[in-house]
């Protein structure tokens, strides 16, 4: 595997910062849930078609085994409804904890990495993971003890939105390897996007939204939270393990909590911010970890 011209972890950070502005698109948004994911993904495509023809990109797809072709379609899939159910959580429940329980999908992502990519679970990643996940759990108290029938629903939708984006992230590390990003995203967000397409037309939701603004809105989530998010994470799968970009991930919460601080005016409890410490901490413990492969477990 040849060398990055700059570190992944670095890259991974950006990213980050980019998801971590997507509740707040999300928020400002008046249009459904599934329209929002399906404009979100319609502009990423207009942006990535002109790096994709610049690039040659159709060159690697061509080469491309049909079963890795049919897994990158899977992940488009799971990335469909991974992005409908979490934008439909936060119609029912707060920004901290749609952003807390979606990125519980770092336990998912490393179970199935585990499982089905056969990478390394050591125990130093184990308690990085339980570090981080402890975390999760303290930020999401606050929420919980003031739980409502219907924010109880957006959790599961959160938690839903965890399994999907945990087999997306999956997916992406089994066929990243010896794939240019640019093609990868490519072919993984044209199917998001017909997905999402599909389920538009058969839940009968108009496509074209009356308030003008909400183009704006689209335009912004595609290239803060696509574009400098998700699409460097999908660069980052070249070269570590979905496990790391899973526990990465768990920062975006923080960043989203601090984003709605400052916009929304959502103050968060002092539990929040030992919660943060946590999470952090466990960050730091897993992606360390990472750096160092001939440490012995």
């Amino acid at each position: 595997m040849s060398k990055p011209r700059v570190n992944p972890h670095i890259v991974i950070a950006v990213g980050v910062l980019g998801t971590s502005f997507a509740a707040i698109f999300v928020r400002w948004s008046s249009s459904p849930p599934l329209l929002l994911a399906f404009y979100r993904l319609l502009f990423t495509v207009f942006i990535i078609i002109p790096i994709f023809l610049w690039m040659k990109g159709w060159r690697q797809l061509r080469t491309l085994p049909i079963k890795n072709i049919l897994i990158i379609v899977g992940a488009g899939v799971a990335l469909a409804f991974h992005f409908v159910l979490w934008f439909a959580s936060l119609d029912y429940t707060s920004i901290a904890s749609a952003v807390v329980l979606v990125d519980i999908s770092v336990i998912f992502t490393a179970v199935f990495a585990y499982l089905i990519l056969k990478e390394s679970l050591s125990r130093r990643r184990i308690l990085g993971i339980l570090i981080a996940f402890v975390g999760v759990i303290v930020i999401s108290l606050t929420d919980w003890s003031h739980a409502s029938e219907f924010a109880l629903l957006g959790d599961m939708f959160a938690l839903l939105a965890a399994v999907f984006g945990a087999i997306y992230f999956v997916a992406g590390r089994k066929t990243r390897q010896g794939l240019d990003v640019i093609p990868y995203v490519f072919l993984l967000y044209i199917s998001c996007t017909i997905t999402l397409l599909v389920a538009c037309l058969f839940t009968g939701i108009p496509l074209f939204p009356f308030n003008s603004q909400e183009y704006l809105i689209f335009l912004g989530i595609a290239v803060v939270s696509t574009i400098f998010g998700h699409t460097l994470y999908n660069w980052a799968l070249k070269y570590v393990d979905a496990a790391v970009i899973g526990i990465a991930l768990l920062a975006e919460p923080i960043g989203s909590i601090l984003l709605g601080l400052a916009i929304f005016v959502e103050i968060p409890h002092p539990i929040v911010i030992a919660g943060g410490v946590l999470v952090l901490g466990g960050i730091y413990l897993a992606v360390r970890i990472n750096k160092n492969n001939s440490e012995k477990e």
